[in-house]
């Protein structure tokens, strides 16, 4: 994802054809990524090395897909459009879809498999084969959709006008609100891996409500893509920064409510989880919107564009701040003592639920402030 990311980002603005620069990668892309994906959901007839490095090399090609596609995807908020206020109405639509996504292909796991998951099995095998088909066919239409529907306005400079990589990377070293928005978003998804990963251990060990995990997802997606449209609201009439201020209060009360109440019952815990949500939905679609100001912050400060080369740097830090967030869970886990499916001590359980909460507050804090 290092070479990756930036180097899509950096080909991709110098592209000219007669659709535009970036939607010929969406257009082709497609099928590849819906196959990748379809790709990662197959047991595969190996054993042992082999089937690691098919594992491997699957995995690289998903995620090159994945770049392919992506990269050229969120640049287009950026090109097709110089209005902040419509760049916020546009990245709404796509949160709320993104939203709407989520909520319904994690609806349609838990149709599919439910409880009784048994790995190994003939039958459930088969059903990670079909949710990996549905789910890239699904891909393809959206995607389609997009590149029939949206138009890239004609740029006036051909590629030779194009700065070099090393202007390139010169004029995002010195966009201070990139890094500025940047840092503040990549602090908020990478500490608050710690509350949504260890909810999961927190209510199946500490509230024996484990078969209620659908409703909890239910309940957090949905808060946050109701309150999707209020957040934009907001964001074009007290501003985007005064709006993130308001968000990140939000999620440092649901925080501390989550911590210091003591919960005992499923409805307790949906509605802490809802009033999370309402904070947590301010988060992309703040961020979405506020990511493209930048870009032209950067443009009118040093002459130089750098919409794609921007994003794909962007798409490579987000990526690497959920890794070292999954590995540092990791290292947590073992220091407080968890040991999945055994019955967890006092405090284990009092551990698990301070990390789960503290760390994320820290991460919401240190963005408040940096807003």
């Amino acid at each position: 994802d290092a070479i990756t990311d930036p180097f899509m980002g950096y080909i991709a603005e110098r592209t000219r054809s007669k659709m535009g620069s970036y939607r010929p990668y969406i257009f082709y892309g497609a099928v590849p990524l819906a196959l990748s994906f379809v790709l990662l959901f197959w047991v595969p007839p190996f054993k042992g090395t082999e089937l690691l490095i098919f594992l491997l090399a699957v995995s690289l090609i998903h995620r090159t897909c994945f770049t392919i596609v992506s990269v050229p995807y969120s640049s287009l908020t950026a090109r097709i459009t110089d209005d902040s206020d419509e760049r916020t109405k546009l990245t709404t639509a796509r949160m709320i879809g993104a939203s709407f996504g989520t909520l319904t292909i994690a609806a349609l796991g838990f149709l599919l498999f439910g409880d009784d998951l048994v790995i190994g099995d003939e039958g459930e095998t088969f059903k990670f084969l079909f949710f990996g088909i549905i789910c890239g066919l699904t891909a393809i239409l959206v995607l389609s959709i997009t590149v029939r529907f949206v138009e890239e306005p004609r740029l006036n400079f051909s590629e030779v006008e194009l700065p070099s990589f090393a202007k390139v990377a010169r004029s995002v070293t010195n966009n201070y609100p990139f890094w500025i928005v940047l840092a503040s978003l990549l602090i908020v998804a990478s500490t608050s891996i710690m509350f949504s990963n260890n909810l999961i251990f927190f209510v199946k060990y500490s509230l024996d409500l484990h078969e209620s995990q659908g409703q909890m997802l239910v309940v957090s997606t949905a808060s946050a893509l109701l309150v999707t449209p209020l957040w934009a609201y907001a964001a074009i009439k007290i501003g985007k920064r005064n709006s993130w201020m308001i968000a990140m209060s939000i999620l440092l009360v649901g925080f501390l409510i989550f911590y210091l109440y003591p919960i005992t019952t499923l409805n307790e815990l949906l509605i802490i989880l809802a009033f999370i949500g309402i904070g947590h939905g301010a988060t992309g679609i703040l961020f979405w919107s506020m990511l493209p100001d930048t870009i032209e912050y950067g443009e009118w400060k040093t002459g130089i564009r750098t919409e794609s080369s921007l994003y794909g740097f962007m798409t490579f830090a987000q990526k690497g701040a959920i890794a070292f967030a999954a590995l540092l869970l990791g290292v947590v886990h073992t220091q407080i003592g968890l040991e999945p499916n055994q019955v967890q001590s006092v405090d284990t359980l009092s551990g698990l639920k301070l990390i789960m909460t503290w760390i994320p507050l820290t991460g919401v804090l240190i963005s408040f402030i940096l807003v």
